[in-house]
């Protein structure tokens, strides 16, 4: 597991947070590749607008992301955060601040305890932060982003213009299907777990 930390570790009352995926939520996918280096990463279109809507929250955000390529031997933790940092750097322009990202390392076959859909870098960073997983989402793109916030007791909202997409889970799940979707959803369902 790679932690990169961009504020103090919170251990003030426990509260929500909204944990986000990178590859596909925040940046344009790379069909079929990685992203190896900052010239090859894309922000989704709006994204950023999205992203410091949310920011006005006053709730942590922090990355939770797979990034196989370092297993794979195809990129180094050193670039891998030297991209995470550009990326917060570009975002630190809007006045958007994310707390940390917590990646996965590791290949899929190697079986660790942190790749998603396992919920461990969602109960690292709760750890961290001081974060009630109970009142909190996770912004994802995939079957395992849905899958690890469940494990972890987070909401799962899913950001996908792909009307195919196949779920494993047959039950209905709030999906933003654009990015001006994004801030309304996660308002309303950071509301709906504060009354729960």
């Amino acid at each position: 597991m790679l932690r990169i930390l961009f504020s103090e570790l919170n251990r003030s009352a426990k509260g929500p947070a909204i944990f986000i995926d990178r590859d596909g939520v925040i940046n344009c996918r790379r069909p079929g590749d990685y992203v190896l280096d900052w010239s090859q990463f894309f922000f989704l279109p709006g994204i950023r607008t999205a992203l410091k809507q949310m920011a006005s929250l006053g709730l942590p955000m922090i990355v939770i992301s797979n990034q196989a390529a370092v297993g794979k031997g195809l990129l180094n933790p050193v670039r891998l955060e030297e991209i995470t940092v550009k990326m917060h750097q570009a975002l630190l322009e809007d006045g958007t601040t994310f707390a940390a990202a917590y990646y996965c390392i590791h290949r899929p076959d190697e079986n660790c305890v942190c790749r998603k859909p396992k919920p461990a870098l969602l109960q690292t960073a709760a750890d961290d932060f001081n974060i009630d997983l109970s009142r909190s989402i996770f912004i994802g793109d995939s079957d395992t982003d849905v899958q690890a916030a469940r494990a972890a007791g987070c909401a799962p909202i899913l950001f996908s213009s792909d009307a195919s997409l196949q779920l494993t889970s047959p039950t209905a799940l709030p999906t933003a299907r654009k990015v001006t979707d994004l801030y309304a959803l996660v308002a309303k369902d950071l509301q709906a777990s504060e009354r729960a």
